[in-house]
């Protein structure tokens, strides 16, 4: 199983009662993160979402630019800001996808990082900047392949 981790993209500060959204920046950050991810064939076959709206938007331009049907868009509270690992870690382990898209928040992100039991060592430099996504695989253990940002892609 590949398992890519990713921070919804730049967000406005919300109006007082109203969600946060993607800013332009955060749009063309995605785009540009999206078009790389697509360059790689990584055959994402779902993409898990938090429900807040940054998250939704960042799950729907990754799924425009891969090619995935919106049957394929999975809103899970899981993955809300504070949602809980230990759950989050048996759905993913209990699915059947094989290549998962995880869009979603820090510190979650990063908790379920160490969470994987992937090399502490590794995780030691791991920040999950907007737009960033992070690519494990599952053998017998989780291991970290690579992180993708929009500022080494500029």
């Amino acid at each position: 199983m590949k398992l890519y981790l990713a921070r919804h993209g730049q967000a406005a500060a919300p109006e007082p009662g109203a969600s946060s959204v993607l800013t332009e920046q955060g749009k063309s950050d995605l785009t540009l993160v999206g078009r790389e991810l697509a360059s790689r064939n990584l055959n994402i076959e779902q993409i898990w979402h938090s429900p807040k709206t940054r998250t939704r938007q960042t799950a729907q331009i990754y799924a425009e630019i891969l090619g995935i049907k919106s049957l394929n868009l999975i809103e899970k509270k899981v993955l809300s800001i504070d949602g809980d690992i230990d759950l989050l870690h048996h759905e993913i382990n209990e699915s059947y996808v094989q290549n998962l898209l995880v869009v979603s928040h820090e510190p979650l992100l990063y908790d379920l990082s160490s969470y994987l039991g992937v090399n502490s060592e590794d995780l030691s430099t791991l920040v999950f900047p907007p737009s960033g996504v992070v690519a494990f695989e599952k053998g017998r253990d989780w291991k970290w392949l690579w992180l993708l940002e929009p500022s080494i892609l500029k």
